[in-house]
């Protein structure tokens, strides 16, 4: 492998892309993800050169094999036979992205000086996804230093209808 992890979520990609169910495949990627992030002892214990690969594998199996997905058990099999588990989360972060584009996904982070009501999440939402013709995910936070209206970011772009960015660009036109 290169070192990036690339193939694999290409491969897991190309899999998933035949499987009856692709968010399954998805979904228990992102609870490995979690699990390593969660126990970064037992990645450190698979990458280790000098545990015998029977017994990394005999590991990944007791671990793995009942809790997720055949395809998702395989490839982490596969890199940990390759003994390419240095690379996990970089080719869990590449599949990820590969899906979220695939599914046609944009995750947006609101942000607004007060809790928004579920009519306010909903319209905002899909006004969002209007704008960028994707299904969009938001995350809100509350930041009280903002005076009102909201904040947004979402698919690498910033949109700010904040009151104090309203109130710095009249100040701006006075001045």
């Amino acid at each position: 492998m290169n070192g990036n992890g690339k193939e694999y979520a290409i491969a897991m990609f190309a899999i998933m892309l035949e499987d009856e169910n692709p968010e399954r495949i998805y979904n228990d990627i992102i609870e490995v993800d979690k699990s390593f992030k969660d126990n970064p002892e037992y990645l450190e214990f698979l990458i280790n050169p000098s545990i015998p690969k029977s017994e990394r594998m005999e590991s990944i199996k007791a671990v793995f094999e009942q809790r997720v997905c055949d395809p998702v058990f395989s490839f982490l099999s596969v890199i940990c036979e390759h003994r390419d588990m240095y690379i996990l989360f970089s080719a869990i972060d590449e599949f990820r992205s590969m899906y979220e584009d695939y599914m046609n996904y944009a995750d947006a982070v609101v942000t607004s000086a007060v809790e928004l009501t579920e009519d306010e999440k909903t319209r905002l939402v899909k006004k969002l996804s209007e704008v960028t013709g994707k299904t969009v995910r938001a995350s809100y936070v509350i930041d009280k230093d903002l005076l009102g209206g909201l904040s947004v970011s979402v698919d690498g772009r910033h949109y700010d209808g904040s009151v104090r960015k309203n109130l710095k660009n009249i100040k701006e036109v006075i001045s």
